[in-house]
């Protein structure tokens, strides 16, 4: 009986064998990165290059120069105070670059960063007298009056902006699809704003003023940087760091009355005030955006575009005084404000 079956079992093997279809040469799909666990490459030892585009705008505060009437006095022989708005002055939308070279240490877990941003800023602003009656251009800063009446008044910044940074960060995973970095390490910095301003006086005289400041300072840096991808490449790229600056700042006004005639050389110093002391600065630093990160056969690339805002305090000052006679006290007045460099920042990454 066993031979009969075992007989039957060959022919219905054999039979279904030949029922099925060939069967097709798969092709290989490739791994979405949703399912790729190795997203950062975290056991590979590697160096990177970083470069980024800076398009910022400086943002201060305390840059007044002139005031100009928007109607007219209730008296003019009384007493007053500002009638109308304030002329401040306002820095362009400047580039800028910061080049950054990085070792990650693996499997350790740390890496080490050399940074470097640079960026120059300038702008000018400019007012003219109120053409209705009894209304008038003044100026911020005290002037003689013997130049008579503003006609009008301009105004130019600029700033130069360098920050070096060496820090370490420690290195973390916390999901195969988020990356974490502990951020320490030292900052310096220098930074200088050149604000000159010029009065045009109805007598025929000029009033020029030039308020500049320098700061020289180093401390430490200390923050987090993270990066959550998303899909198809896509991450989100945020950074956050809080410096503190200790060093050297300068402040000094210089003040000149100036006749029209180019040929003339009469220039009366009126103000010449100088400021010095060592003192700490604060930096907060917020960079967020969207990055595209791409995993290649021998290398990996990232391209992040996102806003950048740095936030300085305990910088802007300007240093005003009444004036008179040499024996005479002078009374000295403080403005202070926040300077923030905001705006676009790309960069490129690659490691080797």
């Amino acid at each position: 009986m066993k031979w009969p079956l075992l007989s039957l079992l060959t022919a219905v093997t054999i039979f279904g064998n030949c029922a099925q279809p060939a069967a097709k040469n798969k092709v290989q799909q490739p791994v979405s990165s949703e399912d790729n666990p190795d997203l950062f490459h975290p056991n590979n030892q590697v160096l990177s290059s970083h470069i980024e585009f800076l398009y910022w705008s400086a943002v201060e505060g305390a840059l007044m120069y002139a005031q100009k009437m928007t109607q007219p006095a209730w008296s003019s022989g009384a007493t007053n105070a500002v009638q109308g708005k304030y002329e401040n002055s306002t820095y362009n939308i400047d580039p800028g670059l910061r080049v950054s070279m990085s070792f990650f240490r693996a499997p350790r877990f740390w890496e080490i960063w050399a940074s470097y941003t640079r960026l120059t800023s300038r702008g000018e602003s400019s007012a003219k007298a109120p053409s209705r009656p009894g209304e008038y251009l003044t100026s911020a800063w005290p002037v003689p009056a013997a130049i008579g009446s503003l006609t009008h008044a301009n105004s130019s910044l600029h700033l130069n902006y360098n920050v070096t940074d060496f820090y370490v960060d420690r290195y973390f995973n916390p999901n195969p699809h988020l990356r974490v970095r502990m951020i320490a390490g030292l900052t310096g910095t220098w930074i200088e704003q050149n604000w000159a301003m010029k009065y045009f006086g109805s007598t025929g005289f000029t009033q020029s003023v030039r308020n500049h400041w320098t700061y020289w300072g180093c401390g430490m840096r200390f923050g987090l940087m993270g990066d959550w991808f998303w899909t198809n490449d896509i991450y989100l790229t945020a950074r956050g760091t809080l410096g503190g600056f200790i060093g050297p700042y300068h402040n000094r006004a210089i003040q000149r009355t100036n006749s029209l005639d180019p040929t003339s050389n009469n220039a009366l110093p009126i103000r010449d005030g100088d400021y010095r002391d060592t003192r700490p600065v604060g930096n907060l630093q917020l960079i967020v955006g969207p990055s595209w990160q791409k995993n290649w056969d021998a290398m990996r690339t990232e391209l992040f575009v996102g806003y950048e805002m740095n936030t300085w305090t305990n910088l802007q000052e300007v240093y005003h005084s009444t004036l008179g006679d040499p024996s005479d006290f002078k009374e000295t007045w403080i403005n202070t404000g926040y300077i923030a460099l905001q705006g676009l920042t790309a960069r490129f990454t690659i490691d080797y």
